[in-house]
């Protein structure tokens, strides 16, 4: 099964379409990228030119069938455990799409069992509810666990939530799963949550977006979570 490292950043294609970014994070030591978003476009295009010119493990989180393509290295299989949507939530039509797609690709994937805690483009997309209480969640997440999900993932992204120590360290008691955390996280926060327990910290697209300089937040993100870990 397909490891993650410790810190992945998530870029939107269409924002970061220069290659030369992309040589500039694999200088930085960056070995894995993560392309991909619910409204990114010519996914395949971006993953074949930063295939040709880097060394970088290109991972790639599709928003639907569509998005599949053998440019990459790795595909996430998200199911939108908390979705109202017949497309996203598990054994939904995208879901089942997406992934008959990657089996006739013959792409490596990994399962993910995704959950949007906040408001954000996500819930919107995947038409998710809510879940506020922790025992909920912890229920949520012990049956993905006994489906044998290798991968939890929460999507904190909304500016107006924090992450849960209590959830983070209530899901850690569940064997045999990773905790994927995304948030808009700075460098010191994301080292927080990596202390708490989070195997894999993921930020979106837009912090680096925001940044006055993208290369430099990049760097500090590696240095702290990668380089010195």
């Amino acid at each position: 099964m397909f490891a993650f490292e410790r810190y992945l950043p998530l870029l939107d294609p269409e924002k970061f379409s220069d290659v030369a970014f992309y040589e500039e994070l694999e200088k930085i030591g960056y070995r894995q990228v993560l392309l991909g978003g619910t409204g990114a476009s010519d996914l395949a295009g971006l993953a074949r030119e930063v295939k040709s010119r880097t060394d970088l493990t290109v991972v790639l989180y599709p928003a639907g069938p569509d998005s599949v393509t053998d440019a990459a290295d790795v595909v996430i299989l998200p199911d939108v455990m908390n979705s109202n949507s017949h497309f996203a939530r598990p054994f939904g039509s995208g879901s089942i799409a997406t992934a008959l797609n990657i089996a006739t690709k013959g792409i490596d994937y990994v399962p993910v069992a995704y959950f949007i805690m906040g408001n954000s483009t996500a819930r919107w997309y995947f038409d998710a509810f809510l879940i506020r209480q922790p025992k909920l969640i912890y229920a949520y997440a012990n049956y993905a666990r006994m489906l044998n999900y290798p991968y939890l993932a929460l999507d904190y992204e909304d500016p107006d939530l924090d992450i849960s120590e209590q959830v983070i360290r209530m899901l850690k008691r569940l064997e045999g799963m990773k905790l994927v955390v995304s948030d808009e996280f700075t460098p010191f926060s994301a080292v927080r949550a990596a202390e708490l327990g989070t195997d894999v910290v993921i930020t979106p697209s837009d912090i680096y977006e925001e940044a006055r300089d993208p290369l430099a937040l990049a760097a500090d993100f590696h240095r702290k979570l990668l380089r010195d870990a």
